[in-house]
């Protein structure tokens, strides 16, 4: 078998724009998805996928030449030598030629063909099952504190474990939150808060411990996720799990992370990380130093998948990120960022909170022409 041809798709944000509160400023982001489409002699097509947060599409069309250019080396190569062809691409990346988000859905596209080459879904080729995975409700919403907590009811009833707010507002306002959601939520249904690197020490360390009075499940990136040994600090001197490393990219930075302590829980993003290949590396080195691994996942279905069956096959994780974009939905389950995937339904989350990987051969999802053309934009 050989790549014949690989073919960048760009698409509109079927979500529009959403407002990110908190953190360093509040900002406008949205989900741009750039789909890979690998091509082979065989008539096997993988699909991998990245995506930008930027809402005028620039990034988007760059990471579409960046899918171009570095799936050129692919040409000719058998795509189910996968490891052999990410070390190839990321000679190329790391020189900072090409860029991780196009290597990410080259090897997500990669996966694919091995999985439908060999007519099964990925997790199994990945080892199978390591035990039941529940989603979690990422919130990014721009809401009061009253209204998080009626959100908050509506997420626990479908089943949801916990939810994760933006925190980052300044220790003032983060604390009154905390509590006040602490006091509020439903029983044992937990909260989690996400700072998006917004912190120094001293501030972080004092949200830390209110975040650790109040027995929240992490804080998710409360400082520069450049500063290792500071982080370390923070997960020495609190009880809050310490999470992060969703803006780091292959496996390699996982090892000074874990030789030093500094999380607790880790965070790969596979849409920027170099995708599947180096996530399920880091899922072994996590699972090695006894530490939990759990995918950042916001974003579109196909690379939402590939993290699903990642996800499904470590056995230090039990938990996925699942992104509710709006509450004005009669089903918070329901994935509303991808609506060019013809089987929806083979992504969702049941009522209880669990959600499973696609059964279908490869990554499981499958692109609905029709749509993809409607979304489609010039690159």
């Amino acid at each position: 078998m050989e790549v014949t041809r690989v073919e960048p798709i760009v698409l509109e944000s079927s979500i529009g724009t959403v407002s990110i509160p908190g953190g360093k400023s509040d900002f406008e982001t949205t989900v741009r998805p750039v789909i890979a489409k690998v091509h082979t002699d065989e008539g096997i097509t993988g699909i991998g996928e990245t995506f930008l947060d930027d809402p005028s599409g620039d990034s988007s069309r760059s990471a579409a030449a960046g899918i171009q250019a570095l799936g050129n080396h692919l040409i000719g190569k058998d795509p189910r030598n996968v490891t052999e062809l990410w070390n190839e691409m990321y000679v190329h990346v790391k020189r900072g030629v090409k860029g991780y988000r196009p290597m990410s859905a080259l090897d997500e596209a990669l996966w694919d063909i091995v999985g439908k080459d060999a007519g099964k879904p990925l997790y199994q080729l990945l080892g199978g099952k390591a035990g039941e995975l529940e989603a979690y409700a990422t919130f990014p919403l721009p809401k009061e504190t009253d209204e998080l907590i009626e959100d908050a009811k509506w997420l626990d009833e479908k089943g949801f474990p916990l939810m994760k707010i933006i925190a980052g507002h300044g220790v003032k306002k983060d604390r009154k939150r905390i509590e006040t959601l602490a006091e509020e939520l439903p029983e044992d249904f937990g909260l989690a808060i996400d700072a998006n690197t917004s912190y120094q020490i001293p501030d972080a360390l004092a949200v830390a411990e209110i975040a650790s009075e109040h027995d929240l499940e992490w804080f998710e990136e409360p400082i520069e996720h450049t500063d290792i040994d500071g982080q370390a600090n923070l997960n020495r001197r609190t009880s809050v799990p310490i999470s992060g490393f969703q803006t780091h990219h292959t496996q390699y930075a996982a090892i000074e992370h874990l030789q030093k302590d500094a999380l607790e829980i880790y965070q790969p993003a596979l849409d920027l990380n170099g995708g599947i290949t180096p996530a399920n590396r880091v899922a072994t080195l996590v699972e090695a130093f006894n530490k939990e691994f759990l995918p950042h996942a916001y974003g579109p279905m196909i690379n939402y998948a590939a993290s699903l069956h990642v996800a499904a096959a470590s056995p230090v994780c039990n938990l996925i990120e699942f992104a509710v974009y709006s509450d004005d939905v009669e089903d918070p389950g329901e994935y509303l960022a991808s609506p060019y995937i013809a089987n929806q339904e083979d992504v969702y989350v049941q009522d209880g909170g669990v959600i499973e990987p696609p059964e279908k051969p490869g990554l499981g999802v499958e692109l609905d022409g029709d749509v993809v053309e409607e979304y489609r934009v010039d690159w």
